[in-house]
């Protein structure tokens, strides 16, 4: 079973670290910016108004697992792993404010792919984390902030569970199949498409 964990940690964190170099760079390469959705096999393109209330729930989504996760660490006096993403100078700022102890550190693009970004690991105290998730549930201004954008999350640890971990997850489905279906019913800019998205969501 240990020789299975160290498996498939690694595994997780690669594909996670190998997704954000992929969307970067197909980010910065296609002038219009939108997002294919697989709903019970129904796909959808959302542009404009419905590409932003996309972006807008991603930040949510980042905001409630957070929380969740918090929920389920609890109280322990132990460094929590994170991982977190954004510009050089926005990575920077959240460092040096949040006194991150950095264990790993991969700068993306260069003077020929004009991409500006860096996808950081490390060690952040319990405390500290407390304070972001508090200061995102507060801010509902629809303005992001430095630590937002940068899309800060736990990795996987010790501390939560794999029941705890399981009903994260599902109730981390249920949260994005909620604001996706409230997208695709009121917003403007979703339009029926070919399906290309690998992730479907399903509503049970």
């Amino acid at each position: 079973m240990r020789n299975l964990q160290s498996m498939i940690l690694p595994g997780i964190i690669i594909g996670v670290i190998g997704g954000i170099v992929l969307f970067f760079a197909a980010y910065n390469y296609y002038p219009q910016k939108n997002v294919n959705i697989n709903m019970n096999g129904d796909c959808f393109e959302f542009l404009d108004r419905a590409y932003s209330e996309y972006l807008l729930l991603e930040i949510d989504r980042n905001k409630e697992l957070l929380k969740l996760q918090l929920d389920a660490i609890g109280p322990v006096l132990a460094p929590i792993p994170v991982t977190f993403s954004g510009s050089i100078d926005e990575v920077e700022w959240i460092i040096n404010n949040y006194h991150i102890n950095v264990t790993n550190r991969q700068t993306i693009g260069d003077n020929y792919t004009q991409i500006d970004k860096a996808i950081i690991r490390g060690l952040v105290g319990l405390s500290v984390l407390e304070q972001i998730s508090n200061s995102w549930q507060k801010n509902n201004s629809g303005i992001t902030s430095n630590i937002e954008s940068t899309e800060i999350g736990i990795l996987p640890n010790p501390f939560i569970s794999s029941s705890e971990s399981i009903k994260i997850s599902e109730n981390i489905d249920n949260f994005m199949i909620n604001g996706i279906k409230k997208i695709i019913n009121s917003s403007t800019g979703v339009k029926p498409t070919e399906c290309r998205s690998a992730i479907v969501y399903q509503d049970s």
